[in-house]
């Protein structure tokens, strides 16, 4: 799907191998739906600054016994966080000690007119505040009460802390990713606050939505950071009923020579997946290596392939060099570019929203 302008988009007839142009006009779904916001740190403020880009109006609330602890996230700029800023600049922030008579009062007046009401604390804490799913439903019969913790309200571990580290090492992630000794290798990014608890907030919202629009009835969704990553698994869990160990065979993680990370003689580096077989064929006629080419994925298994014959030829030319050649050629070649020659709004440090609406 291609946008020329912001209400065309031009869509490919399979019927007719022809292009042919809609008139659609972007919307935001989730207009006028209010949330109400007591999440913290990251899964719960990116989820919420995620639907803050599909419509819905965001209210994030702030004790001030216990302010985000993004906001002294380093480095700063202009003395504010820009992960604080990233994750809730399209927010309306309210500092409001809940915990007071007056406090208490502009929450319940708040929630009596929300869609939304969104927590990440561990499990009883907000019972304390009163602020309960139990308490929230008769203040608010229509709510989407979404918890948010590391294990799940009902699990044996339902109160332990426990950081994306702890959830990662326990759902069999991070055991996928060590090194050529076999030392764990923690990710430079957050699989299970983002995988499991921001994405999965957004799912978890709009189908509270729907569920409470059918069934007209108060929703509790009991989201855990935990579970919702562990379907990241789902490839070597798959393989591992069928009695192979993905360890053992990472057929996605270095196993191929046509699915594989490459150094190039500027010391960057490029990535070629060209896992199904008419991609590297056409690779292997481009570059000239009509010897490489193949029927069969099994012969482009590193060590029956000599994946040092990629390696050298990458190593001739700089990593620019190899994505200009390719840019317009359909061999599923990247370079792997470091976070500072990506495009980003510098200004507000906001990031693309996830998906574009259209109606019509």
């Amino acid at each position: 799907m291609k946008c020329l302008l912001p209400s065309h988009i031009i869509l490919l007839n399979p019927k007719t191998n022809k292009t042919q142009a809609f008139t659609m006009t972007p919307t935001l779904p989730l207009k006028n739906i209010k949330i109400i916001d007591f999440t913290r740190l990251l899964p719960g403020p990116l989820g919420t600054h995620l639907l803050s880009q599909m419509g819905a109006e965001i209210f994030k609330i702030e004790s001030p016994k216990r302010l985000d602890g993004t906001r002294y996230f380093q480095a700063k700029k202009n003395e504010v966080s820009p992960l604080y800023h990233s994750l809730n600049h399209t927010k309306n922030q309210c500092l409001i000690d809940y915990e007071t008579r007056e406090g208490y009062q502009k929450i319940v007046k708040m929630i009596q007119t929300a869609a939304v009401f969104i927590e990440q604390f561990r499990p009883g804490v907000m019972k304390a505040f009163q602020l309960d799913y139990e308490t929230v439903k008769q203040i608010n019969p229509n709510i989407v009460y979404i918890s948010i913790t590391g294990y799940g309200q009902m699990a044996t571990k339902s109160h332990k802390a426990g950081h994306d580290l702890n959830f990662i090492a326990e759902n069999g992630l991070l055991s996928l990713n060590k090194d050529a000794s076999g030392t764990p290798i923690i990710p430079g990014f957050q699989l299970a606050d983002i995988a499991g608890g921001s994405y999965q907030l957004v799912a978890a919202c709009t189908t509270g939505l729907l569920a409470q629009k059918l069934h007209q009835k108060p929703q509790f969704v009991d989201l855990s950071l935990c579970d919702a990553s562990a379907s990241l698994a789902v490839i070597p869990n798959a393989m591992l009923d069928g009695g192979l160990s993905y360890q053992k065979t990472p057929i996605l993680s270095g196993m191929l020579a046509n699915y594989n990370v490459y150094q190039c003689e500027d010391k960057k580096w490029i990535v070629l997946a060209a896992l199904e077989l008419k991609f590297w064929n056409l690779f292997c006629e481009i570059i000239d290596k009509p010897t490489w080419k193949t029927d069969t994925l099994d012969t482009l298994v590193v060590g029956v392939f000599d994946k040092k014959k990629l390696d050298d030829f990458f190593n001739t030319k700089p990593r620019d060099f190899w994505m200009k050649l390719f840019k317009n050629q359909d061999v599923c070649l990247s370079g792997v570019l470091e976070l500072e020659e990506l495009e980003m709004d510098q200004t507000n440090g906001r990031y693309k929203a996830p998906f574009n609406c259209f109606e019509g």
